[in-house]
């Protein structure tokens, strides 16, 4: 009967304990992420899709190499963001053009007039 009880016990203690840890990490993110930081990281999702996207042709744009995501930089209000590929000579302006059109029209909901973004160079 003792096993059982200690089992029983110590489950109650977990479930208490991983409740506590899933209010405190709620709290956490929700006090030190704002919409700018959880738009900018679907900003970098869609970005990476995109140049995912060129390499393997997809829509006929492509590129003669491949082309490797080298991340973002924003303004200090967040709201003017760069993206950076390379190499840079092979990105053209469709490539561009692609790249900045699949960031607004997909699932991201970025609002085009709200955020700025460009593609280095």
């Amino acid at each position: 009967m003792k096993r059982a009880q200690i089992s029983l016990e110590f489950a109650i203690l977990f479930l208490v304990i991983l409740v506590v840890s899933i209010i405190y990490i709620y709290n956490f993110l929700s006090n030190n992420l704002t919409k700018e930081d959880i738009n900018l990281d679907k900003i970098d999702i869609a970005a990476k899709s995109a140049v995912i996207l060129v390499n393997s042709n997809y829509n006929g744009i492509h590129s003669n190499v491949t082309l490797v995501y080298g991340g973002l930089s924003w303004s200090g209000n967040k709201k003017n963001i760069t993206i950076y590929i390379s190499p840079r000579s092979y990105v053209t302006v469709q490539i561009k053009n692609f790249i900045i059109s699949y960031i607004y029209n997909t699932t991201t909901k970025i609002n085009s007039s709200e955020y700025n973004i460009t593609v280095d160079p």
